[in-house]
């Protein structure tokens, strides 16, 4: 498989796969989330299970869409049991694919997070990680964690950062190149991530992380600009060109990922990662782009 470095890439591979997968939508009832699914349906990349108050999903305003054998509406016309149920099918194999529709992300991950009837093992990180598609940059970026996990933990970096390689090999990266982003290239003991980072660049020397490049602290410009990188003369292997950026914190990924989207044009799609399946958590502000990016991601995922 080539590495797929652009969401047109990545749809076009999908399309070509021609394998459906199977998803549940937790209280499909507003539009940017119908029309991202209907966009996949139409494009041969998943089955949609549609649940929610049926005269709701079925209303002119939403539900305009030619009948289809791949579409099916399931009535739970409460929120909260319209969750549980999305998750239930997917912990029982009825689905593949978990997605939220209209509903609060505590309702979803309440849901998800049951230890009887969840689909989160015991012990695993729960996190987050997006790819995006910035208009400068030749390539798809990877990043962690924007959404869930507000100060990582070393044992949660560590978790994030596989998962992001596991994602970037999904798409085709066979030696994904990491950047551990910091202000500065210099290392600063007084910061509080700094050390995590200096404990994930010593686990990397010793294998960890399996066959990959890695370099921090890097800042943005070292980890994704060659050329303004090489005016610090900082020697990385990874200097512009990093397949994937572990931010360190929640809301230094949140900053990062809104003001490239707002400012730069950027698109997204993320997933939760840890969970037993992939889980689509975009947010009822996010477009409907975003939405069926994060949905073809899931497919490659599944």
């Amino acid at each position: 498989m080539e590495s797929i470095s652009s969401f047109a890439e990545l749809t076009a591979h999908l399309a070509r796969v021609n394998c459906r997968k199977r998803m549940a939508i937790a209280n499909a009832v507003d539009f940017h989330t119908l029309d991202a699914v209907f966009q996949a349906v139409d494009l041969g990349i998943i089955e949609a299970f549609l649940i929610g108050d049926v005269a709701s999903i079925e209303s002119p305003q939403l539900f305009e869409h030619n009948p289809s054998p791949f579409i099916h509406v399931i009535d739970v016309p409460d929120v909260k049991a319209s969750a549980i149920e999305a998750v239930r099918m997917v912990k029982e194999g009825e689905a593949d694919i978990l997605m939220k529709g209209l509903v609060n992300t505590d309702v979803l991950l309440r849901a998800i997070l049951d230890k009887e009837k969840g689909i989160l093992k015991h012990g695993t990180v729960m996190t987050y990680n997006a790819a995006m598609e910035i208009p400068n940059y030749r390539k798809l970026i990877f990043f962690t964690d924007p959404v869930v996990i507000p100060s990582p933990n070393l044992i949660q970096r560590i978790a994030m950062i596989k998962y992001a390689i596991h994602t970037a090999q999904k798409f085709g990266i066979p030696k994904p190149k990491i950047a551990l982003i910091h202000a500065t290239e210099v290392a600063n003991p007084k910061i509080q991530y700094m050390q995590d980072y200096l404990d994930v660049m010593q686990l990397w020397r010793e294998g960890e992380f399996g066959d990959v490049i890695m370099d921090g602290p890097l800042d943005v410009f070292l980890a994704l600009d060659k050329e303004r990188g090489s005016i610090k003369n900082v020697p990385s292997p990874v200097l512009g060109d990093a397949d994937i950026l572990i931010l360190p914190n929640f809301e230094s990924a949140n900053i990062f990922y809104k003001g490239l989207a707002l400012f730069a044009g950027a698109q997204m799609g993320g997933l939760l990662q840890g969970t037993d399946h992939p889980v689509v958590l975009t947010s009822r502000s996010e477009s409907t782009l975003s939405k069926f990016y994060s949905i073809a991601m899931a497919c490659v995922m599944a």
